[in-house]
């Protein structure tokens, strides 16, 4: 139901109102796909049947899946704006004394202001409040599942915040190609996910 919500959502607005409609936005958009993810991942094999996860598996998805959608709209910045897109909420974007104008300047290349990394500051800091909640809910959920699916979910974690651990509010141009990791630092760190496991 929270999926569709989003899916309508965005037929019917080009934005959101409040970083607060954002996040229930995310939780339906991210938060659905994830549990589906999360489901399959923690389900166990026992006497020839599969047994559901022993945690509560929306609860155990939101925290990563949020996360994954803040840190995506961090770094599609400037891919969204080149297809007409918003992801950062208008509240927000007039706190920091900006525009939508403004931030479409910034992706065709404009000077980046103190203004916008304010802005991108708020969105980085929420992002680490998700990303400590994810690696805590690994921790709890990690001995329940089988360790193949839980290395799975420790890639997915780790190329995250690979492209997290990319963004500086300080100093960053935003770009594409900045935040894109490229295959070969991808392929690294796969497997040096691999091989800490």
């Amino acid at each position: 139901e929270a999926f569709a919500k989003s899916m309508i959502y965005d037929i019917n607005n080009d934005g959101f109102e409040s970083l607060e409609s954002f996040i229930d936005y995310a939780q339906g958009a991210s938060v659905a796909p994830a549990s589906v993810f999360v489901h399959l991942s923690g389900l166990t094999y026992h006497n020839g049947h599969y047994m559901a996860p022993l945690f509560d598996v929306r609860e155990a998805a939101t925290p990563c899946a949020v996360f994954s959608y803040l840190v995506h709209i961090i770094r599609d910045f400037q891919k969204d704006q080149f297809n007409n897109l918003n992801y950062f909420a208008d509240d927000l974007i007039m706190k920091n004394e900006l525009t939508r104008q403004d931030l479409k300047n910034i992706a065709q290349g404009a000077p980046v202001p103190d203004r916008f990394r304010n802005l991108i500051r708020e969105y980085y800091n929420l992002a680490d409040v998700y990303r400590e909640k994810t690696r805590e809910i690994i921790k709890v959920i990690g001995p329940s599942m089988e360790p193949r699916y839980r290395l799975s979910l420790e890639i997915i974690f780790s190329l995250y915040l690979m492209v997290f651990e990319r963004i500086d509010p300080e100093k960053g141009n935003f770009t594409s190609y900045e935040l894109n990791p490229t295959v070969e630092e991808t392929r690294e760190r796969v497997w040096e996910t691999i091989m800490k496991f």
